[in-house]
């Protein structure tokens, strides 16, 4: 699944009624996903990590969420009662940017922000992502946000990335460094804003041995995200689904 498919609402509606969700998963949505991303309730808001190898359906997952964050009445087409009644708090509540990371050289704020940009003006919003005298990021998003809510006032701006790993193991140590801090800039501004973010990793980036050289700054990435991580036990579920629904087909 590419999340961008979801961009479409027909394939999206196709996504979210083939998503098969175990008990742990219902209860990640109702004590986790859902609680970080609605704004109608005061939380210190953090931004979101899917963790999940490939073929775990972790795609599939981002796709639903999102889908359930943008399109109005998506959570009626969801198997499970119960995680349709949490999915009310975000139900059509927000304007989704769906971004996939490929293998390129860019920083990460460069990349996010030049692709923001894009996105917002297809919505005939006009912003510029300052490019110098930057003392923080902070300031720049809020101004994203101010221009954002003048054309959505009641709705929330939700980004999600997918292959964030991928893209982060490709980077030199500085590099590393200077992305990582943009992260846990996305991840904080998620408190103060309706601004909302899920990111798709393969593994943990916290416990990844290859980014030791950045210990420090991951420990303050890890302080502004939560963590929902697929394991072994959600997919037998789906596959034991799968398989009883063909046993029972003529």
């Amino acid at each position: 699944i590419q999340i961008k498919d979801s961009n479409n609402k027909s394939k999206a509606t196709e996504y979210v009624k083939t998503f098969v969700i175990s008990d742990r998963l219902s209860e990640g949505f109702s004590d986790l996903i859902i609680p970080q991303l609605q704004f109608d309730d005061p939380l210190d808001n953090k931004g979101l990590m899917i963790i999940g190898n490939y073929g775990t359906g972790k795609s599939h997952m981002l796709s639903v969420i999102s889908s359930l964050a943008e399109y109005s009445g998506m959570l009626n087409n969801l198997q499970n009662p119960d995680v349709a009644e949490s999915c009310k708090k975000i139900d059509g509540k927000f304007i989704v940017f769906r971004l996939e990371l490929g293998a390129v050289t860019q920083n990460l704020r460069g990349i996010i922000c030049n692709e923001l940009e894009k996105f917002l003006k297809l919505h005939n919003i006009s912003y510029q992502f300052p490019t110098t005298n930057i003392a923080n990021n902070k300031q720049s998003l809020e101004e994203m946000m101010i221009k954002f809510q003048e054309k959505f006032p009641e709705q929330g701006f939700l980004l999600v990335i997918d292959e964030l790993l991928d893209y982060l193991i490709s980077r030199e140590d500085l590099a590393l460094i200077t992305d990582l801090q943009f992260l846990r800039e996305l991840g904080e501004f998620c408190k103060s804003s309706k601004f909302r973010l899920i990111a798709g990793l393969q593994a943990s980036l916290f416990d990844d041995p290859r980014f030791h050289t950045a210990a420090d700054t991951l420990r303050k990435v890890k302080d502004r995200f939560e963590q929902f991580t697929i394991i072994k036990d959600d997919l037998d579920f789906v596959i034991n689904a799968y398989r009883g629904i063909l046993q029972r087909e003529p």
